[in-house]
């Protein structure tokens, strides 16, 4: 039998996250004297179903909303990139319950004061319920790695502050650097605590026009508590049903030494022999939520070889590969990672769990650089990471698709910053010869997008190609192109194909800026430039998690 968790917020959270919409909130009601609302970059804890948000690092240290709860120590702004970098998504309208548990429903027979029913909820043992008359607001970074880095760099010293400034954290991996948020106008949920009896209860709901609704609990049989939102025909989006984030945790030789020696229950606390233990804080979150699990996991399996101050990284979206796991507990979610035996990372300070990515084809890869000249001189300019880091899996069975099922805020994203109103895409040398890339009429005003370079590219792709030019290639990248060519390309009718063109493609891998100068004024130029790193093959590669 598992164990019982008799709170309702720990409960509901628990249950909830078989869902893979991250940390459910039993209040989502904001802390109103301390923020307005849940917020991506905010650092924080839940505690009691609350969000605690200490500060926002996307906002500069000394921001005066940062200061609510004390001045947090100076630090460095989280700026990601210049382009977007924020999904915006629905959460769709109804009942969402534990996945794994035994909630179920039906007609309850009762009826409202007008046409609406109300519908009975039965769980068999511990359960959650979340219910929303109108859909939700999801928000979400895309790029997660410039998060990643930035716990790993920060987390040790927001630990020693809010634990300085008595905030009740008692351990490191309670903090959350919250990576993405949902919103709706008005909720209702419940939490079966008991997980040896069958509870029932019945809700009706009347929603109102502007976004509120009016919710009657009736019916109700054995533990279960419930609450909701208030009845505003016109509440605002700020309540927060679900957060997505960052944690983490120090990683230490004895935890590895202990795990390997015998299972024992999760250690409650994450600390050196040098730190101050707090106790007797009535407020200190001490339930383990299934992410730290994962953290605890990670801790364990991590190679011998792991530097004594590495930090455990692990991001809400790491429970999606827990499967068929009837109560997502801490116990459970470790169990599960170590019977399957998941992959650990280490890079640059962090380890993280990594699934590889499938094989990726030499000709579907593609690393573009951009620069400009301004005053003679070549200055770097900032490429989209679709274009200058991702690995492009490109696809050409369908000659009209060129989203390549990248989201939409990527794919209308400028294809380098500053915007630019005419792009060559070429090699080093300047062969083969160059592509030139316009804006389309889909794309007013913001010149090139992303849409724009992978349209033209698989526009050229579709091209025959010229023996002649390979022999304008330097002798080591025709010797590359050439045994590439052996191993798919035959005939004229082959060396016309997409996929047989890529590794031509390959060769330039430079976008040149015609005109030199950016669509704002040109002044702005360098105070919006930021370095370029060279990328290469090896670097590309990485862990199945979107960084």
């Amino acid at each position: 039998m598992p164990l019982t968790v008799d709170q309702p917020y720990n409960v509901y959270r628990e249950q909830l996250s078989s869902l893979y919409h991250g940390t459910a909130l039993w209040e989502p009601n904001p802390m109103i004297r301390h923020y307005e609302r849940v917020s991506i970059g905010d650092v924080g804890y839940v505690h009691e179903g609350f969000f605690y948000r200490m500060f926002n690092v996307t906002l500069p240290w000394n921001d005066p909303s940062n200061a609510t709860i004390g001045v947090p120590e100076q630090y460095k702004t989280l700026v990601s990139d210049p382009f977007t970098n924020i999904r915006e998504a629905t959460l769709d309208k109804g009942e969402y319950y534990s996945r794994h548990g035994r909630v179920s429903k039906e007609d309850s027979g009762v009826r409202a004061a007008g046409p609406d029913e109300g519908v009975a909820y039965k769980s068999r043992g511990q359960g959650a319920l979340l219910f929303l008359p109108y859909d939700g607001h999801r928000s979400d970074v895309i790029r997660t790695k410039v998060f990643e880095d930035y716990i790993r760099d920060n987390v040790v010293t927001w630990f020693n502050w809010a634990r300085n400034k008595g905030m009740g954290v008692e351990r490191m991996e309670d903090l959350i650097l919250v990576s993405g948020c949902t919103f709706v106008t008005s909720w209702a949920a419940a939490a079966f605590v008991d997980s040896a009896v069958e509870a029932e209860i019945s809700l009706t709901v009347q929603p109102f026009n502007n976004g509120g609704a009016h919710y009657t609990w009736s019916k109700i049989h054995n533990m279960v508590a419930h609450h909701n939102s208030h009845s505003n025909p016109n509440p605002p989006w700020n309540q927060c049903v679900f957060i997505r984030g960052f944690r983490a945790k120090r990683v230490f030789l004895w935890t590895r030494l202990r795990a390997a020696a015998e299972p024992l229950p999760d250690d409650p606390y994450n600390r050196r022999d040098d730190e101050i233990l707090v106790t007797g804080v009535p407020d200190a979150p001490k339930y383990c939520d299934p992410l730290i699990g994962v953290l605890n996991y990670i801790a364990e399996k991590c190679p011998e070889d792991c530097a004594e101050d590495t930090i455990a990284i692990a991001h809400d979206d790491d429970l999606q590969l827990i499967e068929n796991v009837e109560n997502m507990t801490a116990s459970t979610v470790k169990s599960y990672l170590h019977e399957r035996d998941i992959p650990v990372l280490i890079e640059n300070g962090a380890a993280i769990l990594h699934e590889d990515d499938p094989p990726v084809p030499e000709e579907a890869k593609a690393i573009f650089f951009a620069s400009a000249e301004l005053g003679g001189e070549p200055v770097p300019l900032v490429v989209h990471p679709v274009l200058a880091k991702y690995l492009l899996r490109l696809e050409f069975s369908n000659p009209d698709d060129h989203d390549y099922d990248l989201p939409k805020e990527e794919t209308t994203s400028p294809a380098v910053a500053p915007p630019m109103l005419s792009l060559l895409l070429e090699n080093h040398q300047g062969y083969p010869q160059a592509i030139r890339i316009q804006p389309s009429d889909d794309s007013p005003g913001i010149g090139v997008t992303v849409q724009d370079v992978l349209r033209t590219l698989h526009e050229d792709l579709k091209k025959s190609l010229p023996r002649r030019q390979l022999g304008r290639l330097s002798d080591e990248e025709r010797v590359i192109v050439n045994d590439s060519f052996k191993e798919r390309c035959t005939t004229e009718e082959d060396l016309s194909k997409g996929p047989c063109r890529f590794d031509h493609l390959g060769v330039r891998n430079r976008l040149q800026i015609l005109p030199k100068y950016p669509i704002d004024d040109e002044s702005l130029l360098p105070t919006m430039l930021f370095p370029v790193e060279s990328f290469d093959d090896s670097k590309a590669a990485g862990p199945s998690r979107i960084r």
